[in-house]
């Protein structure tokens, strides 16, 4: 069975992660691991600075408690951080060091051979897509520079045609064709029309969650990765092999991932690295996550590239409901059911752990700065003969 627990602030309740029912806590050991280990971090916040030692400190105390060979580590908070607060170029620089250094910490403390990405450079929103005069729904999801329309009317169809700020759009059947979209739930969730901002133009959500954003990615097409290990490839979908061969060596690997970090503050020696695919360019979030683990491309998943489709009803039965995850076979998740012991700790939360799919996920529970405590995950298979 696989478990996903809640821990808000001390509260702790058990639930099926297929199903999302609620189940009773059993005698088992490895449950007991994962309730005391959540116990003693509850989430400071997504904008404390302290979020980032708490990290660190959470994925030390996993290691001493369980010693994966492969641990995941996700420091999302400089970024979250860069996207709702203005911050001077000095405070950013603060920033930055501060979640890098975390990184090291624990790295050093806990004796791993580190391979630190960044998500590539942010900046500051500057000219933005007026979509005052769509009718339909407008969303934006991982890409800042492409949005997409649920529910278009027939006015939408001409109003997209002369644009400010768009430099292309295509409409649903268009974009299916061009990605070759098959999965069920991705078909489904595809807006009816995909708009593809100009370069110094950004598609955004604002107000959608009362907060105005002040940053967001910069669309370029690589970013930086750092590891003292020789051949770190230099195209994201090429992680996956490389992490798996040094895994069979014996090593013991930590995949750190560092958002919210730009290009000119990633340590010396890093190299740059290709993120963009037919167009796409797998810059944060769930694509970025899904491609760097597990070397999978957005049409192949199960998600589609902007799914947030408010038309949408759930079906009785729907599973996973506390994540990301849409199929029982959309990846080879890079910890799941391994020969060696897995782990992750992030501040990702609902997208890390679905791509990890570790023997154990600790990550915070929280949608737009709207915090619910920790989630962890516990793939309970690993642990049926303890």
């Amino acid at each position: 069975m696989y478990e996903i627990m809640l821990d808000v602030n001390g509260w702790q309740g058990l639930f099926d992660f297929q199903t999302g029912e609620a189940l009773p806590f059993e005698n088992k050991p490895y449950l007991e691991l994962a309730k005391e280990v959540s116990k003693r971090h509850p989430y400071p916040g997504d904008l404390n600075p302290s979020v980032f030692a708490w990290t660190t400190d959470f994925a030390l105390d996993v290691v001493k408690e369980y010693n994966p060979q492969l641990m995941l580590i996700s420091y999302a908070n400089a970024m979250i951080t860069r996207v709702n607060s203005k911050l001077t170029t000095v405070e950013t620089k603060d920033l930055e060091r501060l979640v890098l250094s975390e990184a090291f910490r624990f790295a050093e403390e806990a004796d791993y051979e580190p391979i630190i990405v960044s998500t590539g450079n942010m900046k500051k929103i500057d000219l933005v897509v007026n979509t005052d005069d769509i009718e339909g729904y407008f969303n934006v999801s991982t890409d800042p520079y492409v949005g997409g329309i649920f529910g278009a009317t027939a006015k939408d169809y001409e109003t997209v045609q002369n644009m400010n700020g768009i430099k292309s759009y295509m409409t649903k059947n268009e974009f299916i064709k061009t990605y070759h979209l098959y999965d069920e739930y991705a078909l489904e969730r595809t807006p009816d029309i995909i708009l593809f901002a100009d370069d110094n133009f950004a598609l955004t959500n604002t107000g959608n969650r009362g907060t105005t954003l002040e940053e967001i990615s910069e669309k370029k097409k690589t970013f930086k990765a750092f590891s003292k290990l020789s051949g770190l490839p230099n195209d994201i979908f090429e992680f996956r092999s490389f992490i798996d061969s040094q895994l069979k060596s014996g090593k013991r690997i930590a995949v750190i991932v560092v958002e919210g970090v730009d290009d000119e503050s990633m340590p010396d020696g890093s190299i740059d690295v290709n993120k963009e695919s037919d167009g796409i360019y797998y810059s944060e979030g769930v694509l970025f996550y899904y491609a760097l683990l597990n070397a999978k491309k957005f049409n192949v998943v199960g998600m589609p590239y902007i799914f947030h489709n408010p038309f949408i009803k759930k079906k009785p039965g729907a599973r996973y409901s506390f994540s990301y995850i849409k199929t029982d076979e959309f990846q080879d998740p890079i910890g799941f059911n391994r020969d060696f012991k897995t782990a992750s700790v992030g501040t990702r939360s609902g997208i890390f752990h679905s791509a990890c799919m570790c023997d154990y996920s600790f990550e915070c529970h929280c949608r737009g700065l709207a915090e619910s405590g920790v989630l962890t995950f516990v793939n309970g298979k690993n642990f049926e003969n303890e």
